[in-house]
């Protein structure tokens, strides 16, 4: 039973997870058959079932997604009969073997309990915070409430009625699939899916340590840390005077000057529904599987769940590769390597068809990095994080060499070159990662199991918070902010990948005997500087009264009459009905119609279209906007008419938006159409014929 009531139906919440056992079976089957056999039972059970559900909601939404790159795919006739086909000839053929593994006993249900206990406990969150609105929810909600109300794919733009999408939304499709197929809500789907993807990345961390040679106890801790650890910055709050109550994890969010620096307590806590969040099981999968599966099915399965993942969020690219080079590495010689990479990359092209043939927000190029993280901020953020890392990689430089002399000079030679780029270069995290991985790959030859992929994987992600130090992408935001998105999705992903190699490298750090004291001292001071920030949600939801998983719960309150509007909407109006609504800037109550029934409106946000489609799209963000405004304020009949039949306009909303931004009497002509609701100061008119 969840630890308090939720208002929606008892058949759409036993047919959700249902659907979503029916994922996790298909993907644990798919990973068991597929996993070296050299791994014991326990591992191989323990690790598909960790990894089963990002594994098989990918699978049950690959096949007919592969199809949109020639045709256009109806959901509920093509790709949901094919997705159910494919997940059921694979539980078929892949329970027997599951089910007969010897060795693993209870234990092996451990990934199901924290997949449920992170899950519930999101969820348990999420009722004194699980408004839609602000931030970029509203949009991510618009894609969401088109995906589980389009007929067909590729999917068109909710917010520019009649073009194609521009904006990835592979990972949001996966995810919407079970919650569609439900009848779930969407206002409900989107925070029941902010708590999956809570449990489903506290899984898959468990998983991917259990596949790469930690033990349980490592696996648990991974399982803890990644949705729940906060950074040294809520300590410096704390320690500064304000109360634990009144931590404030956007500051922390902010913590370099000009960038955004996610981790993922704070990204799930916030709640945005973006490629970045639901990308975070589809890379912890990556993680535990990259290189490690068996034959030419293992190569298949490999590329399929590249694809995804990069169909999700093509920002995970460079750690996708970093990672999978750093796998690749744990088991093989560089040659081999080499070649198993060139035979996955065929796959993944092939499964990533809809993805690079589809239009999607224009890559600018690089650019070099005008300025770099201090240590300051760089300790404040990723303190937490590389505690481990850096205590291990002392401690095995000092056991490279026997002799005292030798060892003492392995131990400092690194952190001398480090020095010495941070002088050279006046960017101290540039130095640490140039000085880290040049001490892992002197350690490599020397590393294996665990410990190789431990290191391996540290290493890559020291990179990939580098690359911000060296070069960004180029966009639009200017010389401030121009490392800005660079940093927000390198830290986000990398904070994934450090947990999971602090997770393989901890026993190391607490096998030291001498000083073991001072070690396990300075792991206790780190772990309680990341507990600020989660003491500080857990203490405001304790103390939060009354709630609602019901994500329009504002709208019921604030403007009672738009959510009427958008029930009726749901009832009556066909799926591809156009909306006109009022325009308005980024981040505010604009779009909230057309987000939240489903149907697509003639103009939504126009700096994130804008964004989205570049320059050349512009001239025509611009005059959907202009022809919006004119609709609502035009005495023109003609200039009207034409719009509406433009546009292919259904429906014009004139609620309390409408009346902001066009006047107290925005669409002087609506006698041209007809008044199909009425209620609390909102009024829908249809377009006749």
């Amino acid at each position: 039973m969840l630890p308090f009531r939720v208002r929606v139906s008892a058949v759409s919440l036993f047919a959700f997870f249902g659907l979503l056992i029916l994922a996790l079976l298909a993907g644990a089957c798919l990973l068991f058959r597929l996993l070296p056999e050299g791994e014991s039972p326990a591992v191989r059970v323990e690790g598909a079932l960790a990894l089963g559900l990002p594994a098989g909601l990918v699978l049950f939404a690959m096949p007919g997604w592969v199809l949109t790159a020639l045709f256009r795919v109806s959901i509920p006739s093509v790709l949901v009969p094919l997705g159910l086909v494919v997940s059921v000839v694979v539980i078929l053929l892949g329970a027997r073997p599951l089910l007969a593994a010897r060795g693993a006993g209870w234990k092996a249900l451990i990934p199901l309990a924290i997949l449920v206990a992170g899950f519930v406990f999101y969820l348990w969150f999420r009722y004194t915070n699980g408004d839609i609105r602000q931030t970029e929810k509203p949009m991510d909600f618009a894609i969401l409430s088109s995906l589980m109300t389009a007929k067909s794919l590729p999917l068109l733009d909710p917010w520019s009625a009649g073009d194609r999408f521009p904006y990835y939304h592979f990972g949001v499709l996966v995810l919407a699939l079970p919650a569609r197929l439900s009848g779930l809500a969407p206002e409900y789907a989107y925070n029941f899916l902010i708590a999956l993807l809570a449990g489903m990345s506290a899984a898959g961390a468990y998983g991917a340590v259990r596949l790469r040679g930690g033990g349980r106890a490592a696996a648990l801790i991974a399982a803890a840390l990644l949705p729940l650890a906060g950074t040294f910055d809520g300590f410096r709050q704390l320690a500064s005077g304000k109360p634990l109550g009144e931590i404030d994890l956007w500051v922390s969010s902010r913590r370099v000057t000009d960038t955004i620096t996610e981790w993922p307590l704070f990204t799930l806590w916030l709640g945005d529904l973006h490629p970045h969040v639901v990308s975070f099981p589809l890379f912890l999968a990556w993680i535990g599987l990259a290189g490690l599966t068996v034959g030419i099915a293992g190569i298949v399965l490999e590329g399929l769940m590249l694809a995804a993942l990069l169909s999700a969020n093509p920002w995970d690219f460079p750690a996708a590769m970093l990672i999978f080079g750093a796998a690749l590495l744990v088991t093989r010689g560089v040659k081999d390597s080499f070649l198993r990479g060139l035979s996955t990359g065929v796959p993944t092209a092939i499964f990533a068809l809809p993805f690079l043939l589809a239009p999607r927000p224009e890559f600018q190029g690089l650019r070099l990095a005008a300025k770099g993280t201090t240590s300051p901020e760089a300790f404040l953020h990723l303190g937490a994080f590389v505690v481990i890392p850096a205590l291990a990689v002392g401690i095995a430089l000092c056991r490279s060499r026997e002799k005292p002399d030798e060892a003492l000079l392995a131990a400092t030679v690194f952190p001398a070159l480090a020095i010495l780029v941070m002088i050279a270069s006046k960017k101290p995290v540039l130095g640490l990662a140039v000085g880290f991985v040049a001490a892992v790959l002197y350690l490599l030859p020397r590393l294996s199991g665990a410990l190789r992929a431990g290191f391996l994987f540290s290493a890559a992600t020291v990179t990939l918070v580098a690359i911000p130090e060296a070069v960004v992408v180029r966009d639009p935001y200017g010389e401030q902010f121009h490392r800005m998105n660079t940093v927000f999705k390198c830290y986000s992903t990398g904070a994934l990948i450090f947990w999971v190699s602090c997770a393989l490298l901890l026993p190391l750090v607490l096998g030291m005997r001498r000083l073991g004291w001072l070690t396990r001292g300075i792991l206790l001071a780190a772990l309680a500087g990341t507990l600020a920030h989660p003491l500080s949600i857990g203490r405001s939801r304790w103390r939060g009264s009354g709630g609602t998983l019901d994500g329009l719960a504002w709208m019921s309150r604030e403007f009672p009459g738009d959510r009427k509007a958008i029930d009726w909407l749901r009832k009556n109006a066909p799926a591809d009905a156009v909306i006109a609504e009022a325009v308005g800037g980024a981040y505010t109550d604009h779009t909230r119609i057309g987000s939240s029934s489903g149907r697509p409106i003639v103009m939504g946000w126009p700096n994130h279209e804008g964004l989205w489609r570049g320059a050349a799209g512009q001239p025509s963000v611009d005059a959907r906007a202009s022809d919006v405004k004119t609709l609502f304020t035009s005495r023109d009949e003609a200039e009207v008419k034409a719009i509406v039949l433009r546009r292919k306009i259904r429906y014009i909303v004139v609620g309390p938006l409408e009346k902001k931004e066009y006047g107290e009497e925005p669409l002087p002509l609506r006698s041209l159409f007809r008044k199909v609701l009425d209620e609390d100061g909102t009024a829908l008119f249809e377009v006749p014929g």
